[in-house]
């Protein structure tokens, strides 16, 4: 399946990462091409994202993939994201 969903926790990531450059909820959405409910689904933990969708949400926020799985306590996405701001 070229869309296949993988289980990923990735709530407070999605969360923090929209909070830290100010955007709300309804300009994030608009900006990714989804819907606020979708948005607020993954935020909120209540959907499963599918690979194509980390991927998207990795390229909007400017990190890598892997920290969508593992936010900061991923030693190489720290430093990739201390190193942009």
């Amino acid at each position: 399946m070229s869309n296949e969903l993988i289980p990923v926790k990735a709530k407070h990531t999605l969360r923090d990462l929209r909070v830290r450059i100010g955007l709300s909820q309804t300009t994030a959405a608009q900006q990714l091409g989804i819907t606020e409910p979708t948005l607020r689904k993954w935020e909120n933990d209540s959907s499963v994202l599918s690979f194509k969708d980390m991927t998207r949400v990795a390229n909007f926020y400017h990190v890598p993939l892997d920290y969508i799985f593992f936010g900061s306590n991923n030693a190489f996405s720290e430093k990739v994201i201390e190193g942009d701001n």
